[in-house]
């Protein structure tokens, strides 16, 4: 009976270190599971983030190509065009294009044909030889 105790107690000692083992190896997949989900966010982010400064480098290098007389002139143009302001006094002359005339030419006599009588367009039409 000691036996079989000592036999029980190993078997025991070694079903809870599989049992804390396997949690070990179950735990270390979920954080390696997750690390790698983090590391694709991360690169993810790092894109948009790429981007946007991208973005940022193109405004700035046209804002440097906007500066001082060349920005007044950005602004102005953009004013009246998109959005048709005028400096105060300035008279606006709106343009109205017209197709160019057509030229009028002398309506042409055109021969009216002889009426035919109906019978024999019935027969034309149904393709029978005339009486």
């Amino acid at each position: 009976m000691v036996s079989s105790l000592a036999w029980l107690r190993n078997a025991l000692v070694v079903a809870i270190a599989f049992a804390i083992a396997l949690y070990f190896v179950v735990a270390f997949g979920q954080q390696a599971w997750r690390a790698r989900q983090l590391e694709a966010q991360v690169a993810e982010r790092r894109q948009a983030l790429a981007a946007l400064v991208a973005e940022r480098d193109e405004l700035a290098r046209q804002l440097a190509d906007l500066e001082g007389d060349r920005y007044r002139a950005y602004v102005e143009r953009t004013a009246r065009r998109e959005l048709n302001l005028t400096y105060p006094g300035e008279t606006v002359l709106l343009v109205e294009w017209q197709d160019a005339p057509r030229p009028v030419t002398e309506p042409t006599v055109v021969p009216t044909p002889t009426p035919q009588p109906n019978w024999a367009r019935w027969l034309e039409r149904l393709r029978l030889p005339e009486p």
